[in-house]
């Protein structure tokens, strides 16, 4: 789950910071009441995210690649549900709802493989590049000695796992290495991106990934999205699928918006 403290769109003020680390911010402030959009939605509006890029700018996002962004979080759906059949929020012994910045791997990873297998469908290089993204995912985790041994023993596992599937599908993918690697980061870009209008932080950001030559800033201002530089074929016009518990009660609210 993505965590949002209203439904409107917050106006960007401050520095510019880094993007996840904004994000995270919003998760680890959310309240139980708060607003949340699901993993498996974030993960369409990522694969509507990828299906704008101009190809001139970013190419080679053919529309399998889409289909597997779209895909690369359909394994949370046992924990989270979507919008139309959406959990409610778990909470941590501290009072915070559990949201994905918050999970331990005995959840975490059983998403990703199921995501892994899912993106697979659309073919190898489905498959390759989500497992590759959920591989990187794993390098904070490990490198910050987070969890216990045997969670972190679980995390290498399921490196070595997928480490093997990549030997397997790579040469099925029929793409040279680095055409393959810039596919990945493209699909974390758009991860980021997603969870960014998802989450909505106050903040301008930037994020890591370096495409089109160099790296993008999104802000919210005047009410829609700004990506600087644009690497957009057109404005991007989008449904946020929000849903929050409130009284035993379940509300849902679609918040439109504009990326440009």
């Amino acid at each position: 789950m993505i965590f949002r403290s209203q439904l409107a769109a917050q106006p960007s003020q401050g520095e510019l910071r880094p993007v996840f680390g904004a994000i995270a911010e919003t998760q680890l402030n959310a309240a139980p009441e708060d607003w949340f959009v699901t993993q498996p939605d974030h993960a369409r509006i990522s694969g509507e995210i990828a299906a704008a890029f101009d190809s001139r700018k970013v190419p080679n996002v053919t529309a399998a690649v889409v289909r597997a962004i779209t895909m690369h979080d359909i394994g949370w759906m046992p924990y989270d549900g979507d919008v139309t059949s959406p959990s409610e929020p778990r909470l941590l012994a501290s009072g915070v709802p559990l949201s994905f910045a918050n999970t331990e791997p005995e959840q975490f990873l059983p998403a990703w493989m199921g995501s892994i297998q899912a993106a697979q469908s659309t073919g190898p290089l489905g498959g390759l590049i989500v497992s590759a993204h959920f591989a990187r995912l794993t390098h904070p985790y490990l490198e910050r000695g987070a969890g216990t041994p045997e969670q972190r023993t679980q995390v290498e596992q399921f490196l070595h796992r997928e480490a093997a599937r990549v030997d397997r599908l790579l040469p099925q993918s029929g793409l040279p290495q680095q055409e393959i690697e810039a596919l990945i980061t493209v699909l974390q870009f758009c991860d980021l991106a997603s969870l960014y209008l998802c989450a909505n932080p106050a903040a301008p950001v930037e994020l890591p990934q370096v495409l089109d030559g160099g790296r993008v800033q999104l802000s919210c201002e005047q009410g829609g999205f700004r990506m600087r530089p644009n690497l957009l074929d057109h404005v991007l016009v989008l449904e946020i699928p929000c849903v929050r518990f409130l009284d035993g009660k379940t509300e849902r609210e679609l918040v439109p918006i504009k990326l440009q």
